[in-house]
């Protein structure tokens, strides 16, 4: 019998979203990957390799990537991309303002 090391799709989708998210964050806020990494204690390959969903996002990483972009842990995993993303730029917004 052989077994294979596959990840639920729920929890595929749900960890897809996520990175897409960490993604387009890092996007508005013009950070690089090296700059990420750096605030998170980790080298750029293995950021790489969360955003793009290659490696799960532990929950004390997800509560790293909250702090560096100033967004709740339950807006980063809850809201879509889309919400995620205007309450953001709102916000920036608002203390721009």
């Amino acid at each position: 019998m052989t077994t294979t090391n596959t990840v639920p799709a729920i929890e595929l989708l749900t960890t897809r979203a996520i990175s897409l998210k960490i993604r387009k964050l890092r996007e508005i806020y013009s950070y690089s990957q090296e700059y990420v990494a750096f605030q998170m204690g980790i080298s750029q390959a293995a950021y790489s390799k969360k955003e793009s969903g290659r490696t799960e996002l532990s929950l004390l990483c997800l509560g790293k990537l909250s702090e560096i972009y100033q967004v709740s842990l339950m807006d980063l995993i809850g809201l879509s991309t889309q919400e995620l993303l205007m309450k953001v730029l709102q916000t920036n917004a608002s203390l721009a303002a």
